[in-house]
């Protein structure tokens, strides 16, 4: 099993990219909190595969940016300094 893992390669900085570009469209139209499925719909992505490119921490988020929330939940926010 793990064989079939190895060749399948996930490029992540692909889907990182486009992250990072729609939470700066976000940004740039004043929107602070942002739904994981605002995210899901302008990517196209798979939700799960959001949250395991948001939990990977490799994303770059705009300072306009305070939360990222899927209902009730947070699943990222800005750390308060």
């Amino acid at each position: 099993m793990e064989n079939e893992f190895k060749e399948y390669n996930i490029t992540w900085e692909r889907y990182e990219k486009a992250l990072t570009k729609i939470l700066k469209d976000f940004a740039n139209r004043g929107i602070e909190e942002v739904s994981l499925e605002e995210l899901w719909i302008e990517t196209s992505l798979p939700k799960d595969l959001i949250l395991e490119i948001l939990e990977r921490k490799n994303i770059k988020f705009p300072d306009e940016i305070l939360k990222i929330f899927d209902g009730e939940k947070v699943i990222w926010s800005r750390e308060k300094s």
